[in-house]
């Protein structure tokens, strides 16, 4: 009896899959991957693909614009810090900011990508893990994080929140909360 609750168990588990421990690019369907791009230039985007980006990057694009706002994200998050996109468009808007909505990784793509109509312009980003040289999300998205903080990347600050608000490039606050 032991052995069949056993066996029972274990080809439960091998139906689950598992979100968030990697990038999750591997579970991707072809079309979906067909999205993913290497970010070249921030002038040459678009709102169809999902561009591969490092914190260093990001820091340099965000001295171009006098207020922005990043929004680190997981795809499917279900927590009440994840508001739909809509609702981070819409703050950018009205207060003034430059938006970056940035995904740590690719698992449940198709939840962000149901969420985005003809209405939305910002362009969705994805933390590169393969610059930081990590498949582990948690790794690679603390590495990230550092890099928009401006401090080392093995340190390992104190979770503030998803919500990174810049002035003029230089970080102001770090928030869970969509506030002015």
């Amino acid at each position: 009896m032991k052995y069949f609750v056993y066996m029972l168990m274990c080809m439960a588990l091998v139906s689950c899959t598992v979100y968030g421990f990697s990038n999750d690019y591997g579970k991707l369907s072809e079309s979906e991957k067909l999205r993913i791009s290497s970010l070249k230039d921030f002038k040459q985007t678009d709102t169809l693909h999902v561009y591969k980006i490092n914190g260093l990057q990001l820091k340099e694009e965000l001295k171009k614009h006098p207020k922005s706002l990043v929004y680190i994200f997981s795809n499917g998050c279900t927590s009440s810090y994840c508001l739909p996109m809509s609702n981070y468009e819409t703050f950018a808007r009205e207060n003034g900011y430059k938006l970056y909505l940035v995904m740590s990784g690719y698992g449940k793509l198709q939840q962000t990508i149901g969420q985005r109509s003809e209405v939305f312009t910002t362009t969705l980003f994805a933390i590169d893990n393969e610059f930081y040289n990590s498949n582990y999300e948690v790794r690679y998205s603390r590495m990230f994080e550092n890099d928009l903080r401006g401090i080392a990347r093995k340190e390992k600050p104190k979770w503030e929140g998803n919500l990174f608000f810049f002035t003029n490039g230089e970080l102001t606050k770090v928030s869970q909360e969509l506030k002015n």
